[in-house]
This record gives structure tokens, C-alpha cells and sequence, in this order.
């Protein structure tokens, strides 16, 4: 027997041990067979493998010595370019598999290998091509069509990524990954009710999957089903205690119900176990500012937790050389609660600008601006919101600046970055020479603004909305203004001037804004009389007693901070069974209960109970929150932070307000009001003439009723102010224009 026969010999029992998983036998032999006839490139090939399985270093060698004595070996070439490609050399590994599928096209396992090899290099488009060959050659292959599916999505084509996820779930019922991926893909799109099928299958194919659950909680989170949600990540944890974004979904899922000390909790756990992932940074520092406080003393806890918290971030981000990859996640995080705390929040919110612009800075560089507009041609305006919808943004500023702006001067762009809609959307888009709503990624944002390019962009609020606030942090436009939809300075340096009332803000206002401040006439808006239909209802229908004097207090929980929670107790005490009426808090079951209980610790030390005066309403219908109004003998606006739509709203009904005049913009919206329609009497100069007059007002009928008069006489003087609007274009030439 020659060389070359004894060595086949030793192959085929060496190919048999490596069948069987016995691989250092497979070695053994494989080595004896290339000792044996050392031209033998299929034991050199096996070998090859074999060591590589064994995470041996001569592996590539092994299989480089297969292909050089046998060129046209299309198994070897694809497997050393395996072997290659495990070692992290990519580009070697590419040829490798280019010349096994030239000399066998129909090779599929290395159509495969080269698609995947492409796609880590960066070479979408051509590994697309391999992808879908392999999808047309065998059709009925789940992988092709998942693989195929990844890549696509990886590429934004998400229409047919969605269609190849969907086949590969068809062809193979219980492939876990696709119905992952697919259930992750339906939710990313805005189809939760979609994607929560896929979701649970994917669980019951895994139930010992933490992924899974976590994956289950974020479509049941999308859903609105906070608590289900919420179980899904603690049966996540419960099987991997460590798993980083089960505890981070938890946070955003505690802290949408209201539980943030709960959240607080799991972000910083997530954050000690990956401290260098700043989106869990920044999630843990805006955990520091809950819904709303026990007690005065907790919010100074706070928000010397929070300064601190920021300061940190603002460090590491800076030492992180301001990611470009974090640019996706702000706006999911904001500061929306730091002015409930009712302070000048110009210094930490100027920092927490200055940190979000430079991430955006770092992201996107700054495009050409508009040039100036020729002295005949309109000022081109854009208005950036996610509320062109049924909100208080949309009543208050927006709908008046698209009805009254001058269109001879003024050409208008609304964009409206959510996705919900209703019959005033379709009433703003019928007001723009041009109106795109998302979703849209924020690059289509940013080149829709390019095109347009807009000579003022105009943002109702910043800290509300996701979208609105990524694209407020950049620079798409010469001038660029918000407004007090949310009334607090944005602290960005991309934000020139702050758009206000002058009735509204008090004289040292300046002090309070990191932008220029500009001070409208009057109440700044131009707002039309409420047009609801009143509903015939009684007092039973809203658990009020028919012989109460009635306190309408219905402003967002939130806005009652807890040093003024005595004005109720105080004021119940000499108005014999008044009423309170308050709205469960939307922000969750936990901020309403939390309130409750100030209330009772604020009621007991006068030998009252607060559940005989304070009655909670349901979240209403707009139909049935003015009707509710309509029951009620007196408005008692916030302390701290006034009123402005529901005050607004309650004029409806004339009824008697009764308001304290704050140090900041947002505590001052009522008793502007009151000052336009000259009733002075009911804005307190302190805490205790606010309850002297309330007093006074539920011990008197008479004088109610003269108040209420008074505010059906004069009311009018809020409603279709044109004043305003004329100070607005006059504000927006000179900005654009410069000085006439």
C-alpha cells in the first residue's frame, strides 16, 4: 500500500472520530495522515478544522497548506476564510470566500459566510445582494430570510425587513429570533398591538429567557400597560439579576407610573453595572426630579441631587468627547419636572443646554442658513411642536400664531413630530403653506428643515416633546425663539430669544432666562372664547354635596408643592363643609395617593379630616371637565404654578378666581387675567390674604356673585387680541430684518 492509500486510511477514521465529537482523537489521526502522504490536502483541510474547533493557532495554516496543494478545493477555501474571519481578519477572510463561490456558485453555506463577512465591513449593498440569492435559491430557508430581514432593517428598509422577518416566522413557527426581532421591529414602528403577538411567542417558546420577558415588558410599556410591563422586567431580573436594559426599561416604566424613587433604584443599578453607558447616566440624573414631593424639605434633597447628578454627566459626556451616538436618546430624557420645584432654574437648565447642544454639535454640523429675505418676499417661519393636536400647546400658542400671522409677510411651515392626530391637526395643516407630520427619523427631520429652509424656526415649548427638543438643540435656522407652552427657559445656547407676556412677567424677569427675552403685549396669545358644549349635569354626578360651597382646585398635581398644602385645611376651617375638587393625577396612581396623604397630614392638626372635604375626580372629557367646573363656586389656582388653559376654560362659567401672584412667569398666568379684565381684589399679595379671600368669597354669596358679573362683563378683553399678534410680526421683521 502506498503512501497515499495508508494516508486516505488513517483520513476516513480520523473524519469518523471528528463525526462522533471526538476531537482530539480527529487531531491525532489527522496529523498522522498529513505525516503520512504531506500532500494530502483533504487531511490538511480536516485538520484545519479540527484545530480550529480545539482553538489551536496553526489552524489557518493548516488550511492555507489545503488550498495551495489543491487550488480548486471550494470546501477549504470556504472554511479557512471561516477560520479567518473568527480571528477578526475580515478582509483576508473575504477572498477566501469569493473564490469558493466561484468555483461553486451554488455553495450556499459560503454565499452566506460572504454576505455576513461584507455586512461586518461595512459593504451593506453587496451583502444585500448575497442575501437575497440566497433567499431566491432556496425560498423555503427561514435563516436566509431572517438573515436577509437583519440586514435590511440594518439599512432603514424596515417595509421589507418586516416582510422577510415575517416569512422566516412562517416557514419556522418557533424561530425564537424572528419573532424577537420582528416583535421589536413592529414596536419601533409605532404597532405595539402588532407586535405583542410575536412578543409572546417568543416567551412561550423561552420562558427562561430574561430577553424575552424584557422584550414582552417593553411592548406591553409601548401599550400604555405600565403595570404588566413592570412584571415582565422583574421576571427578566429575577432570571438575570445583571441584565443592564431590563433594569433601565423597568426605571422608564416606574417612572411613567409615577414610582420614581423605584426607578431611581434600577437606573443606578443599571448604571453600576455599565457606568460608561450615558444614556443610563442621563436617565439616572432625570430620575432625581420626581413627579412630586412629600414634603418642602425633599425638594431641596432633590435638587441638590439633581445639580450634582448633572454636573457628573456634564463631566463624563465632556470626557466621552460629546458621543454622537447619545444624540439619539436626548429628548427621551428631559428635565420636565425641575420647575414644579418652583424655583429660577436658568443656572442647572443653562447646563443642562449647553450639554445637549454640544452632543448634537458633535453629531451634525451646522448647514448653511437661509439667506436673508429679499425686502418683497415673505419671512419664511417654521413652527416645531409635537402638540398640532387637541392639547394646551396647540390652544395656547400655536393655533393663534397660525390663524393671525400676516400671510402677506409671513409664509408658515408647521412640523409636527408626533404621530397622533385628531380634527385639529387637520385644521393646523389647513393653515401652513406646508405641514409634515412624523414619525420621521431625526435625519429626515433635519433635511425636511434644510429644504425649507425656514428664516425663523418658532418652538412652542422644549421639554415636552422627544423630536422637538433634538432639533431645538441645533442650529437649522437664523433666528430661532421658544414660547412658555413649557414656561421655563430651554437653557440652550441654540435658542435666541424666549417669546412671553409682559403682564405676565415680573420686572427682574431677565434674571430667569438664559435667552433674550422678549415681552408681548398683555397675555402674549391670541385664544378664542371656549367653544365646549356645556353638558347638563348635577353635583352627585361628581361626588359633590347639593349645600357645599365648592372649590374648583383641578390644576396638575404636581403644580400643589407641599408647603402651601395647609391653605385647604385652613380655609375649610372656616367655610363649613366646603368642598376641594382635585383631578387624579395622570403622571399615576402613586402622585395622587402621595397628595392624599399631605393632605390628611395638613388637615389632622386642625381636627379635620380631608376626605370630608377633598373629593378626586377621574380623568374627564374635555365635555365633562367644563361641565364639572360649571358646579363649582370658586377657582382656586395653584400657588407657585398658576393656571392657564383650565383658568381659561373656567370663564365659561364666570366664576370668582382667587390667585397668588408668584416671583416667576409661570405663577403669574392667572392674575394677568385677572389684571386684563381689571379685578385686582383676588390676587392675594401672600399666603394668608390668598386664604382670607377665599374665606371671604365662600362665606359670601353676594360678593360671588358680583365678582362673577364683573368677569362676564369684562372677560372679553382676553379673547382675539390682536395687540399681540401686531407686537409678534413687528418682534419677527426686526429679528430677520433687522431694525426698520
Amino acid at each position: 500500500m502506498n503512501a497515499g492509500s495508508r494516508s486516505e486510511q488513517v483520513l476516513v477514521a480520523a473524519i469518523a472520530h471528528h463525526r462522533s465529537g471526538r476531537l482530539v482523537d480527529a487531531e491525532r489521526l489527522c496529523r498522522q495522515a498529513c505525516d503520512i502522504d504531506p500532500d494530502n490536502a483533504r487531511a490538511w483541510h480536516l485538520l484545519g478544522v479540527v484545530s480550529h474547533q480545539l482553538h489551536r493557532d496553526d489552524a489557518p495554516a493548516h488550511l492555507a497548506r489545503a488550498v495551495t496543494l489543491a487550488p480548486d478545493f471550494a470546501e477549504a477555501h470556504n472554511d479557512r476564510g471561516v477560520v479567518l474571519a473568527a480571528n477578526g481578519r475580515l478582509p483576508e477572510a473575504m477572498p477566501c470566500f469569493e473564490r469558493a463561490l466561484a468555483l461553486n456558485p451554488a455553495y450556499a453555506e459560503a454565499r452566506g459566510n460572504l454576505a455576513r463577512t461584507l455586512r461586518s465591513l461595512g459593504r451593506l449593498d453587496a451583502a444585500v445582494k448575497h442575501f437575497e440569492r440566497l433567499v431566491e435559491t432556496a425560498p423555503g430557508s427561514a435563516g436566509a430570510h431572517f438573515e436577509l430581514a437583519a440586514i435590511l432593517e440594518m439599512m432603514g428598509q424596515t417595509s421589507r425587513a418586516e416582510h422577510h422577518y415575517r416569512q422566516a416566522v412562517t416557514l419556522h413557527p418557533r424561530f425564537f429570533e424572528a419573532c424577537v426581532q420582528l416583535a421589536r421591529l413592529l414596536q419601533a414602528e409605532g404597532r405595539p398591538l402588532e407586535a405583542l403577538g410575536y412578543a409572546e411567542r417568543a416567551l412561550t417558546l423561552r420562558p427562561d429567557s430574561a430577553g424575552a420577558h424584557n422584550n414582552l415588558g417593553n411592548v406591553l410599556r409601548a401599550l400604555g400597560r405600565l403595570q404588566p410591563a413592570i412584571e415582565q422586567y422583574e421576571a427578566a431580573l429575577r432570571l438575570d439579576p445583571n441584565l443592564v436594559m431590563a433594569h433601565y426599561n423597568c426605571g422608564l416604566a416606574l417612572r411613567t407610573e409615577g414610582r420614581i424613587a423605584e426607578a431611581r433604584e434600577h437606573f443606578a443599578r443599571a448604571f453600576a453595572l455599565q457606568p460608561a453607558v450615558l444614556e443610563v447616566e442621563l436617565a439616572l440624573c432625570m430620575a432625581e426630579l420626581p413627579v412630586s414631593y412629600d414634603s418642602s424639605a425633599e425638594i431641596d434633597e432633590r435638587r441638590s441631587a439633581y445639580a450634582s447628578r448633572l454636573a457628573h454627566l456634564a463631566a463624563d459626556v465632556e470626557r466621552a468627547g460629546f458621543p454622537a451616538g447619545l444624540a439619539d436618546q436626548l429628548g427621551s430624557h428631559q428635565p420636565f419636572y425641575l420647575p414644579y420645584q418652583g424655583r429660577n432654574d436658568r443656572e442647572l437648565q443653562s447646563i443642562y443646554g449647553q450639554l445637549v447642544c454640544k452632543v448634537m454639535a458633535a453629531r451634525y454640523p451646522v448647514p448653511p442658513m437661509a439667506k436673508a429675505p429679499a425686502p418683497d418676499e415673505p419671512i419664511r417661519i417654521g413652527i416645531v411642536s409635537g402638540f398640532f393636536r387637541q392639547h394646551s400647546n396647540w390652544k395656547i400658542p400655536i393655533k393663534g400664531w397660525l390663524k393671525m400671522l400676516d400671510r402677506n409677510r409671513f409664509q408658515l411651515f408647521g412640523y409636527h413630530t408626533s404621530s397622533e392626530r385628531d380634527t385639529e391637526t387637520e385644521v393646523a395643516a389647513a393653515l401652513c403653506s406646508r405641514f409634515v407630520q412624523g414619525p420621521l427619523s431625526l435625519d429626515a427631520w433635519r433635511r425636511t428643515l434644510m429644504d425649507d429652509a425656514p428664516h425663523v424656526l418658532l418652538y412652542p415649548e422644549i421639554g415636552m416633546d422627544k423630536v422637538s427638543a433634538q432639533l431645538a438643540a441645533q442650529r437649522l435656522a437664523p433666528v430661532q425663539c421658544c414660547s412658555w407652552g413649557h414656561p421655563v427657559t430651554s437653557g440652550f445656547p441654540s435658542m435666541d430669544y424666549f417669546i412671553s407676556s409682559d403682564l405676565m412677567e415680573p420686572a427682574h424677569a431677565a434674571d430667569h432666562y438664559s435667552e433674550h427675552l422678549v415681552r408681548l403685549p398683555n397675555l402674549s396669545i391670541y385664544c378664542e372664547p371656549p367653544d365646549v358644549a356645556l353638558l347638563e349635569v348635577d353635583r352627585a354626578q361628581f361626588g359633590l354635596r347639593p349645600d357645599a360651597v365648592v372649590y374648583w382646585c383641578c390644576q396638575s398635581l404636581p403644580k400643589y408643592l407641599p408647603q402651601f398644602d395647609a391653605v385647604f385645611g385652613r380655609i375649610a376651617r372656616e367655610v363649613s363643609g366646603c368642598q376641594f375638587t382635585f383631578i387624579e393625577s395622570v403622571a399615576g396612581e402613586a402622585v395622587t395617593r402621595m397628595f392624599q396623604q399631605r393632605l390628611d397630614r395638613a388637615f389632622a392638626p386642625l381636627g379635620l379630616h380631608a376626605s370630608d372635604h377633598c373629593v378626586f375626580l377621574p380623568r374627564l372629557a374635555p365635555e365633562r371637565f367644563a361641565a364639572a367646573i360649571g358646579q363649582c363656586d370658586v377657582v382656586l389656582d395653584s400657588i407657585g404654578w398658576s393656571g392657564c388653559n383650565s383658568i381659561l376654560e373656567s370663564l365659561a362659567h364666570d366664576l370668582p378666581i382667587v390667585t397668588f401672584e408668584g416671583d416667576l412667569m409661570r405663577g403669574r398666568h392667572s392674575a394677568a387675567m385677572l389684571k386684563m379684565m381689571g379685578i385686582r381684589e383676588t390676587i392675594a399679595r401672600n399666603v394668608d390674604d390668598y386664604v382670607a379671600i377665599a374665606v371671604r368669597l365662600g362665606q359670601d354669596r353676594s360678593r360671588r356673585a358680583a365678582l362673577s358679573s364683573q368677569i362676564a362683563g369684562s372677560k372679553h378683553r382676553l379673547y382675539r387680541d390682536r395687540e399681540c399678534i401686531a407686537a409678534l410680526e413687528a418682534f419677527l421683521e426686526r429679528a430677520v430684518r433687522g431694525p426698520l
